[in-house]
C-alpha cells in the first residue's frame, strides 16, 4: 500500500461524509481544563493568549482556593473567555464530555479541547485552521486535528500535515459533525491489542512496531483518548496533524517527547509509514482476540487474579 488516502476517501464516500474547511464565519470554541497546578496554567495560557480568533470555556475541578479563584481573576488579551465552572468532578472523560456537549450547546462550529501543561508558539491557532484546508484540497474529511503533534502517532506524512493514528486530547479539535459524534459514542477505555486490531481489520496496516501503542506490554492499557479515532475513522473522518508541529514544549513531568522516546513532527518525512498486515498476521489476529478479550472481562471484575498472575510472571 503506498497511501491510504484512497481508503479513506472510499470510506467518506461510503459514510457520506465531506471534506470541511473553515469559514470567516465559523465560531471555534476550545474547552480549556484545569485541576490544580495553577504555575502550569499560567504559562500555558500566556502562549495560547498570543492568538487571536477562538473563545475557551474554563473548566476547573481544582479544590485550592488559588486555583478555584484563577478563571475568575485571569485576564486575557485576545482570547474571549466565554464562562467558566468550577467544581468539575468524575475524571478527564466526564469534563471533556461535559465540555464539548456545552461548546455544542453554544453553537460552536469547531469544538476543541486544551490541557493546562502544553506551551503554543505564535501562530498556533492559524496553523491549526488550515490544516483543514490542507487535507480538504486532497479530499479528505479530517473530523480532528492538533499542532501537538508526535512521530510516534504518525500514519502517513503528508505535504504539510500527517495522517495519525492518535492524536490525544491534551491538545485537539474536532469539527461540529465530529464533536457530536464522539459525545454520542464517547468510547471507553482502549487497549494496545484492540488498536491493532482495528488497524488491521479496517485499513490493512500492521502497526507491530508503533512503539507508544505498545511500550512493550501486548496487553496495555491506554486512557479513552487513544480509542477517538476508531470512533472517527469507523464513521469516515480522519484524525490530521501539522507538519511541523508548533508546540514550543510540554509543562508535565513524564510526558515530554523524549520522555516517552519520540520528538515533534519536523518537516522532513513523506510517505505511509506503516506496511501492509499479512492474511497470518490478521488470522493470528482473529484467532487470538477474543482470549485478550475474555482476560481483560476477567481482570476487571476479579483484580485479585490480576494480583495473582503478576506475582508468578
Amino acid at each position: 500500500m503506498a497511501s491510504i488516502l484512497p481508503k479513506l476517501r472510499e470510506l467518506q464516500r461510503a459514510k457520506g461524509v465531506l471534506p470541511k474547511k473553515p469559514a470567516k464565519k465559523d465560531r471555534v470554541g476550545f474547552v480549556f481544563s484545569t485541576k490544580e497546578r495553577t504555575d502550569f496554567t499560567k504559562r500555558t495560557l500566556a502562549s495560547l493568549d498570543r492568538d487571536k480568533g477562538y473563545d475557551i470555556l474554563w473548566m476547573d475541578g481544582s479544590d485550592t482556593e488559588t486555583a478555584r479563584r484563577l478563571p475568575k481573576i485571569y485576564r486575557f488579551k485576545n482570547v474571549k473567555l466565554k464562562e467558566y465552572h468550577l467544581d468539575i468532578r468524575g475524571g478527564p472523560d466526564k469534563t471533556i464530555q461535559f465540555g464539548l456537549e456545552r461548546l455544542l450547546e453554544l453553537g460552536y462550529d469547531w469544538c476543541g479541547l486544551i490541557e493546562n501543561d502544553i506551551l503554543f508558539k505564535k501562530g498556533w491557532f492559524a496553523k491549526l485552521m488550515n490544516l483543514f484546508r490542507l487535507s480538504a484540497k486532497e479530499g479528505i474529511a479530517a473530523g480532528a486535528g492538533t499542532v501537538r503533534n508526535l512521530e510516534s502517532r504518525v500514519l502517513e506524512y503528508r505535504k504539510g500535515y500527517t495522517v495519525n493514528w492518535n492524536i490525544g486530547a491534551g491538545m485537539i479539535l474536532f469539527t461540529r459533525e465530529a464533536a457530536q459524534l464522539l459525545v454520542k459514542n464517547y468510547p471507553p477505555i482502549a487497549t494496545a491489542f484492540g488498536l491493532y486490531k482495528f488497524w488491521a481489520e479496517h485499513f490493512g496496516l500492521d502497526l507491530s512496531q508503533a512503539k507508544e501503542l505498545w511500550f512493550g506490554k501486548p496487553n496495555r492499557a491506554l486512557s479513552s483518548d487513544f480509542n477517538y479515532e476508531t470512533v472517527l475513522y469507523s464513521n469516515g473522518f480522519s484524525a490530521i496533524g501539522s507538519m511541523p508541529a508548533f508546540v514550543a514544549g510540554e509543562l508535565e513531568q513524564g510526558v515530554n517527547p523524549q520522555e516517552r522516546g519520540t520528538k515533534y513532527v519536523s518537516g522532513k518525512k513523506q510517505g505511509l509509514l506503516y506496511p501492509t498486515i499479512t492474511s497470518k498476521k490478521l488470522l493470528r489476529i482473529r484467532l487470538v482476540s477474543p482470549f485478550l478479550t475474555f482476560m481483560l472481562i476477567l481482570f476487571r471484575n476479579a483484580p485479585w487474579l490480576k494480583r495473582l498472575v503478576r506475582r508468578f510472571l
